[in-house]
């Protein structure tokens, strides 16, 4: 800093040469009023400069902080809009669940819940699930199963085993009214499509098999169909090769099918309509000792549930509560008083 002329000078130091000549030279002159002003307004311009600069640094860190949370927030969001059924056109309800089940990735283990069109499911090793479909269709995965819902009534396959029931085969139609199509099946070797049955589609082994156990199934592949009645089962391979053979309506082929069975409604329902319920389900023809018994079926209300039993599980539970008794002769179910005698009530 320049020193003012009026100031006094400090005592000299015999070791300070250096301080003894600036002192012998003098103050400084000022400089000119115009100079100072041309170097305070330089000072001044380059100190907003650097301001404006730090400023607009910060903004854009602000601005790279927002749009950083912004990406992340979108990829969260379709990251939960692949594992988390969305609010589409709705294709499923969720009617049993059994073992480990995955829809879009996240396990479930409760019944009742929807599903949109457009998500995965998986079973797992011991997982199976019970669906119904919009519009009627009932759907069962096994175990080791991988499927797309496309719509209520179009399923994409991918492995594993799945089986369909459509609801009671209308045997006879008008020609000039051919039986609607309520449902298909995708797969990367051929489509399955329904007419009015219960049939499984099976992925194994790198072949299709189409087992049919009422009503006709068609297996389409390159512009060709193939019809497929009840004890009939279809394959092909990934060649294309056909191979017609058969399958029994009960047993070990469709054991799976009655473990994921969603049980019966009993409440409020006659005794007949849940014997056609128990027939469908096994395979099971049922007869009458006493064609009286028959005849009072369809007044007998039931009550009560069957709710963790399997379909062939039930008469044990539900006849006795009819005064009933059962014995299965083959696959023939006849339905007889005890020998003690009594009836229905």
């Amino acid at each position: 800093m320049t020193k003012r002329p009026d100031q006094p000078l400090e005592p000299e130091r015999p070791d300070d040469p250096v301080g003894r000549l600036i002192r012998l030279a003098g103050p400084r002159e000022s400089a000119p009023a115009e100079r100072a002003a041309r170097v305070r307004d330089a000072v001044h311009a380059r100190w907003r400069e650097v301001v404006l600069r730090e400023r607009r640094r910060k903004s854009l860190l602000r601005t790279a902080r927002i749009a950083a949370g912004l990406l992340l927030a979108l990829g969260t969001v379709l990251w939960l809009k692949g594992r988390i059924p969305t609010a589409g056109a709705p294709a499923a309800s969720i009617i049993k669940v059994n073992g480990r089940v995955l829809v879009n990735g996240r396990p479930i283990d409760a019944t009742g819940g929807g599903l949109s069109a457009g998500v995965e499911i998986a079973t797992g090793p011991d997982g199976r699930v019970a669906l119904h479909l919009q519009g009627g269709p009932s759907v069962r995965l096994d175990t080791d199963t991988e499927v797309r819902l496309i719509s209520a009534g179009v399923v994409e396959m991918r492995r594993g085993a799945l089986y369909v029931d459509t609801g009671p085969h209308v045997a006879v139609r008008p020609a000039a009214a051919p039986a609607p199509e309520t449902i298909r099946i995708l797969t990367g070797l051929g489509r399955v499509r329904d007419v009015g049955t219960q049939f499984e589609v099976r992925l194994a082994g790198g072949a299709l098999h189409v087992s049919v156990r009422d009503g006709v199934a068609t297996l389409e592949r390159d512009d060709r169909a193939y019809a497929a009645r009840a004890g009939t089962r279809l394959s092909i391979d990934a060649r294309g090769a056909v191979e017609t053979g058969t399958v029994a309506l009960q047993g070990a082929d469709w054991d799976w099918v009655l473990a994921v069975a969603p049980p019966f409604g009993l409440e409020g329902h006659t005794l007949r309509d849940y014997l056609d319920w128990l027939s469908r389900e096994t395979g099971w023809t049922v007869t009458y000792a006493d064609p009286s018994i028959g005849s009072d079926a369809a007044t007998i209300t039931l009550h009560g549930s069957t709710s963790g039993l399997r379909p062939d599980q039930t008469p044990a539970v539900v006849l006795p509560t009819c005064g009933l008794d059962h014995r299965l002769v083959g696959e023939t179910l006849v339905i007889e008083r005890p020998a003690g005698g009594g009836g229905p009530r």
